[in-house]
C-alpha cells in the first residue's frame, strides 16, 4: 500500500496550495493510515513584520525561507504556505522527525535583504484511525506550544500535550461559565502592624469554588483568566464586591483595601478611570485603596506606568506584589512608580525555614526609606518565631497564614473593634 501510494505522488520540489496540501493529508489518512508526519512552521514576529516592513518584504521573507526548507525535502514531501503566513509541511516518512524539523529550522531560518525570518516548529506523528484534519490539529498544537517557548523551538505533539490543552479548553470554558454567573467570590486577608498586632489593611482575593472541580486555585484560573480576556471582567468583579463589602463592615473603617492587579489590565487605557469610577460610585475615599502589581508589570510598558501614576496622583497606593521574584533589582525601587513594596518569602528566609534572613530585611528596609517607600510589607508568615524575629529587626507590617488565612467578608471583617488579629 505504501509503495503504491508513494507512486502516484508527485515530486513536490515547488509549493503547493493549502486546499492541494490537505487533500493530500486526507488522502494519506484514507489510504496509508500511519507512517507520515505533519509540521507547522512560524517565523517569529511574522505579523509584526508585514506590517512594520509591509507586505512586499513579508512575501520575500516566506518565499526564502520555503525556498531554503523544500530543498532539503525529499521528492514525496509537501509544503504549503498558509494565509497567515504559517507554513504546514507534510513529511512523507516519519523517521527521525524531531532530528530533520530541528534541522529544517535551523537552516531553514534566515535573513532577506532586510530582515532576519527565525523559526519554530510543531510536529505530529498519524495515528492509527486519525483523519487528516486531526493529524493538522495536533501539530498546529505543538506549534502553540513551542511559540510560548523560545524561537526556534521545535516541538512535537504527544499525548501529555493533548490532556494538558484539553485541560486548559475546558477550564477556559468553565472559567467564562462562572464569570457569566457571577459564581466568583472574594476573601480578605489581613495585614498587621508587628508593633501590637493591629489590622491596617486587608488584600482582597478573587476565589472560585466550582461545583465540578472544587476550590480552583488562582494559580491555575487567573492565568487563564488573562489568556482567553476575562482578567478586566474579573478584577473590576473584585474590586466593586471588596468596596461593598468594606462599607458593609463599619469596624473597617480605619483600615486600607488592596486589591491585584494584572498586567493585561494595567495596558487597557481606560483602566485608571474604572478604578476611580468604582470608588466614587462607592463612596471610598482614594487612600483607602491600595493597587497590587508585580515587578513585571511595573516594567512592562510605558503605558502601564502612566496608569499607575494617575491612580497615585489620586490618592491612591501602589505596592509591589511578591517583591525579589520579578526582574527588577533593589535599586529600582528608587525610580518606580511605588508606595510600599510586599518582600516575598523567598527573599526573606535563607536555607534555615522559618527564620527571616536579617541582611535581605535591613538592606530592604534601609532601600525603600531612602526612595520615600513607606509600607513594607513581609509575606508569607507562618509561625510566631517568624513574627518575633521580623518585629525585632523592625519590620513594620507582615501579613500570611500564621497572622490570618484568607476568609469570606462575613469572618475576615468581623475582627473585634481593637482591630487585633484573631488568636490562631
Amino acid at each position: 500500500m505504501t509503495a503504491d501510494l508513494t507512486t502516484r505522488v508527485p515530486a513536490f520540489s515547488a509549493t503547493v496550495e493549502p486546499v492541494t496540501l490537505c487533500e493530500h493529508v486526507a488522502t494519506l489518512a484514507n489510504e496509508r493510515g500511519t507512517g507520515y508526519a505533519v509540521a507547522r512552521f512560524a517565523v517569529y514576529d511574522y505579523r509584526e513584520i508585514r506590517s512594520s516592513l509591509g507586505t512586499s518584504a513579508a512575501t520575500e521573507l516566506l518565499e526564502r525561507i520555503g525556498t531554503r526548507i523544500k530543498s532539503r525535502l525529499e521528492p514525496a514531501d509537501m509544503l504549503s504556505v498558509l494565509p497567515d503566513g504559517d507554513m504546514l509541511l507534510v513529511l512523507d516518512s516519519p523517521d527521525r522527525l524531531e532530528k530533520r524539523l530541528h534541522e529544517l529550522v535551523e537552516q531553514g531560518s534566515g535573513w532577506t535583504s532586510t530582515v532576519y525570518g527565525q523559526l519554530s516548529a510543531g510536529a505530529a506523528t498519524a495515528r492509527p484511525g486519525d483523519d487528516g484534519e486531526t493529524v493538522i490539529s495536533r501539530a498546529s498544537l505543538a506549534l502553540e506550544d513551542a511559540g510560548r517557548r523560545a524561537p526556534g523551538t521545535v516541538t512535537v505533539c504527544g499525548t501529555p500535550m493533548e490532556t494538558s490543552a484539553h485541560q486548559r479548553v475546558s477550564l477556559d470554558i468553565d472559567l467564562r461559565r462562572a464569570v457569566e454567573a457571577d459564581r466568583l467570590t472574594v476573601h480578605y486577608q489581613p495585614v498587621v502592624a508587628l508593633d501590637g498586632g493591629r489590622i491596617v489593611g486587608h488584600e482582597a482575593l478573587a476565589r472560585w469554588p466550582d461545583q465540578e472541580r472544587g476550590w480552583v486555585s488562582p494559580d491555575s484560573f487567573i492565568p487563564a483568566a488573562e489568556r482567553n480576556g476575562l482578567i478586566t471582567d474579573i478584577g473590576l468583579r473584585v474590586l466593586r464586591r471588596a468596596l461593598r463589602d468594606k462599607r458593609r463592615y463599619g469596624c473597617c473603617r480605619n483600615t486600607w483595601l488592596s486589591v491585584n492587579v494584572s498586567v493585561v489590565q494595567l495596558e487597557d487605557d481606560a483602566f485608571a478611570r474604572q478604578v476611580l469610577h468604582a470608588l466614587d460610585q462607592e463612596g471610598m475615599p482614594p487612600d483607602e485603596l491600595r493597587i497590587e502589581v508585580t515587578e513585571s508589570a511595573l516594567l512592562a510598558s510605558a503605558r502601564s506606568r502612566a496608569q499607575l501614576i494617575e491612580l497615585r496622583r489620586a490618592g491612591i497606593r501602589v505596592l509591589v506584589d511578591d517583591f525579589g521574584t520579578g526582574f527588577s533589582s533593589l535599586a529600582s525601587v528608587r525610580r518606580l512608580p511605588i508606595d510600599g513594596i510586599k518582600i516575598s518569602r523567598e527573599l526573606l528566609h535563607d536555607e534555615e525555614p522559618g527564620l527571616p534572613d536579617p541582611t535581605v530585611v535591613r538592606a530592604v528596609r534601609l532601600l525603600a526609606a531612602g526612595a520615600g517607600v513607606t509600607d513594607i510589607i513581609a509575606e508569607g508568615v507562618e509561625s510566631a518565631l517568624e513574627v518575633r524575629t521580623l518585629a525585632a529587626l523592625g519590620m513594620p507590617y507582615a501579613q500570611g497564614f500564621h497572622l490570618g488565612r484568607p476568609a469570606p467578608a462575613s469572618r475576615a471583617l468581623r475582627w473585634p473593634g481593637t482591630g487585633l488579629v484573631s488568636p490562631n
